[in-house]
């Protein structure tokens, strides 16, 4: 990586110095993550559960995974590693069919997706889900549920009338078959989606391939819980929102989505802001009037509200169910982690007070095991833009686009940090795992504009994609095998 500042002009001086200080930032950065794994066996688990995945690896593999993707920070190390993916590249027949690619790449992952697929029910509700909606007792059976109305309802219906008469399949089956499908599809859209939002086939690599080395893609390895639908539809969301900024979609088929995701998980509420800002600046850019505006951003979530309503009504677990037995908080009913003080009666939902030691080391283990590189990569990025004054965007619909995403990342990371997960840690993991996906996006979005030099680009994607693809490999591998009981 070599740019000769002496030979610029000011501004593309300041440009590359701003490129050659972030672009070193994250090799720094990759080396700590990698030591931290390295570490992950002495340190206590309590304390670095976002690293004990990578005591599963024998020894001798740990260390070989870390040396290779540390290697990467290396030049030419990083220079041959690249020349070899171009030359696959260049191999590739027929590129400008790359949707059939695509296609072949989703249906592939489908196999990685079965083959290391999860084999315990530990996190989450996963066991309770396995038992709750097969339950023999038809009235104990649960089949609307407002902690995730749609989802539950879908699970429970394809294992009542499709998988256990025809297939005498479990429910877990049947949640980690919808998880694997999820997965491809999730793959597929991401790629078509990157391929748009790339101005390059660089930039659509570095996006994809941030997403797809998030841990958070666990969900889609078989995974028996309620927030794999939504972290499809968060990305078919923010697709469309991406479109309607380019003027190509009415703001209603983004609103739209995000409603429809609202009704599989209710979680996803908190990020609505973001798309009421979608429909402001549509409104703002002449795109659509401000009635329309109005009526596009209020109808779609108040007639998917109100279809949720009914179906819940209908089938007897209406409003009393979701001010009673299924109100939002889980089981103390408490929205948000206390501020200074716990209850007593409800410790047990409870297990630290919002500015606490324990909260901030929970918080920060789940954001590193769900996307190393996420939010420390969007703090760098804007770092060294605010540092050297950089000017990230060129045109207004990616500035636009931009803000959209920027504050949709910022209310799910505020969510994050202030929603009362009754268990805590990595048991809750999961309920926060589809924020990465919006968070990343951020990130690869922030990261390809602040280096528009393609050969610092091209080191530094494939440095955080690597480490970031030896982090997730360690978690996902960990869940292949059941863990021991405490």
């Amino acid at each position: 990586m070599t740019i000769h500042l002496k030979s610029l002009d000011a501004p593309a001086a300041k440009t590359a110095a701003a490129q050659l200080w972030l672009a070193g930032a994250i090799r720094v950065w990759a080396l700590v993550v990698l030591t931290l794994h390295l570490a992950a066996a002495a340190l206590p688990e309590e304390t670095a559960w976002s690293l004990w995945p990578y005591t599963f690896l024998p020894t001798w593999l740990g260390w070989g995974l870390a040396l290779l993707a540390g290697a990467l920070v290396i030049s030419p190390v990083n220079d041959l590693i690249s020349r070899a993916i171009y030359r696959l590249w260049l191999a590739l027949p027929a590129k400008q069919a790359h949707h059939r690619w695509f296609a072949v790449v989703a249906l592939l992952s489908g196999i990685l997706f079965w083959l290391a697929r999860l084999r315990h029910l530990r996190w989450g509700d996963s066991y309770l889900l396995s038992v709750a909606l097969s339950y023999p007792d038809l009235d104990l059976r649960v089949v609307y549920n407002w902690q995730a109305p749609l989802t539950v309802l879908l699970h429970q219906r394809l294992w009542q009338f499709v998988a256990d008469p025809l297939l005498g399949w479990p429910v877990e089956t049947v949640y980690a078959t919808v998880s694997i499908i999820c997965g491809m599809i999730f793959v597929y859209v991401l790629l078509v989606f990157t391929s748009h939002l790339g101005r390059d086939p660089l930039e659509s690599a570095v996006l994809a391939g941030l997403l797809l080395t998030t841990g958070s893609v666990q969900l889609f390895f078989g995974y028996v819980e309620n927030y794999v639908i939504i972290s499809l539809l968060l990305v078919a969301t923010l697709f469309l929102a991406w479109l309607a900024l380019q003027g190509r979609l009415p703001p209603v088929w983004p609103v739209l989505g995000l409603a429809v995701t609202n009704a599989f998980h209710p979680s996803t509420v908190f990020i609505w802001p973001g798309l009421w800002l979608l429909s402001f600046l549509c409104w703002r850019r002449g795109r659509v009037s401000l009635v329309g505006a109005v009526a596009q951003t209020v109808l779609p979530p108040l007639l998917i509200g109100a279809g949720v309503f009914a179906l819940m009504e209908s089938g007897g677990h209406g409003l009393s169910a979701l001010t009673g037995v299924d109100r939002p908080g889980g089981g103390d009913g408490v929205w948000f982690v206390p501020l200074f003080t716990i209850d007593p009666e409800w410790a047990k939902y409870q297990p630290y007070t919002m500015f606490s030691a324990a909260h901030v080391i929970d918080w920060l283990n789940i954001h590193f095991l769900i996307a190393p590189f996420g939010l420390p990569l969007i703090g760098l990025t804007l770092a060294a833009a605010g540092g050297f004054g950089l000017t990230l965007f060129e045109t207004e619909a990616e500035r636009d686009f931009g803000y959209v995403l920027g504050l949709t990342a910022a209310m799910y990371v505020l969510f994050t940090w202030l929603w009362n997960a009754d268990y805590g840690g990595r048991k809750d993991w999961d309920l926060f795992a589809p924020s990465a996906f919006v968070y990343s996006l951020l990130a690869g979005y922030l990261l390809v504009r602040a280096l528009p030099d393609r050969q610092v680009l091209k080191e530094s994607g494939l440095v955080v994609i690597a480490v970031s693809l030896v982090h997730t490999a360690a978690w996902i591998f960990t869940n292949t095998h059941p863990l021991p009981r405490k």
